[in-house]
């Protein structure tokens, strides 16, 4: 069984119902269970969302006793060389779209590169990284790494990635609701919470339109300039 196959099983769907979620047809879902298509960014984000996982877990292999492992660890065990999935976290690259950085997207195909979970996470699985390459100046400094998770529960002030429609944002949630996130710009929280910034200048998505929801559950080399 591919791990595709395994975690449609586990998330209670069948061909038809997945096709219906993400509007992929069947005979494509089935080419790609089969290993005869490959996955590229968008049925990364499509998928991710209908199972509520990470990319990096949707990227991998079953190994022949029936482990799960990442695609990138199948090919170090040939060499003898194992990554620990549990100990270790892929990471992914932010790239700009625009000349002026205003418009980012993340390469979910291929991660760039592998880093030790922290401690801290360690209890954490779902958990995937992304260098902030300077996009996310001042909160995140050029070397930045962001660690984040599939977001399902939400609260105010929590710090998110979303991505819309091909492109992310980092934004702060300043209300949820089952339908509905409204989004301030990290600066601006203290702000609006002390009343000193226009509500009227708060981003408001429908949570079903958007491609997916992530939670920063940590970070490292913080800049606080």
């Amino acid at each position: 069984m591919t791990h595709l196959k395994f975690l449609r099983k586990k998330n209670g769907y069948t061909l038809e119902t997945l096709s219906q979620v993400t509007n992929v047809s069947i005979s494509y879902l089935s080419r790609l269970e089969s290993g005869s298509r490959r996955l590229n960014t968008d049925l990364i984000r499509r998928l991710a969302h209908a199972f509520r996982c990470s990319p990096a877990e949707l990227l991998q292999e079953i190994s022949h006793d029936g482990n799960v492992i990442t695609a990138v660890e199948f090919g170090r065990k040939k060499r003898h060389d194992m990554i620990s999935r549990e100990m270790n976290l892929p990471v992914y690259k932010v790239v700009a779209n625009s000349e002026d950085g205003s418009k980012l997207s993340i390469n979910l195909c291929s991660s760039t590169d592998w880093k030790a979970k922290p401690a801290e996470l360690f209890a954490k699985e779902d958990v995937f990284a992304i260098k902030a390459e300077g996009y996310f100046k001042p909160y995140f400094s050029e070397t930045s790494t962001l660690y984040l998770e599939p977001a399902t529960n939400l609260a105010p002030e929590s710090t998110v990635v979303i991505l819309d429609r091909g492109q992310i944002m980092i934004k702060k949630i300043w209300s949820v609701t089952p339908t509905t996130l409204q989004l301030c710009d990290i600066a601006d929280i203290e702000a609006l919470k002390n009343g000193k910034a226009p509500k009227h200048e708060l981003l408001s998505l429908d949570r079903d339109n958007l491609e997916a929801t992530y939670k920063v559950v940590g970070y490292s080399d913080f800049d606080l300039a």
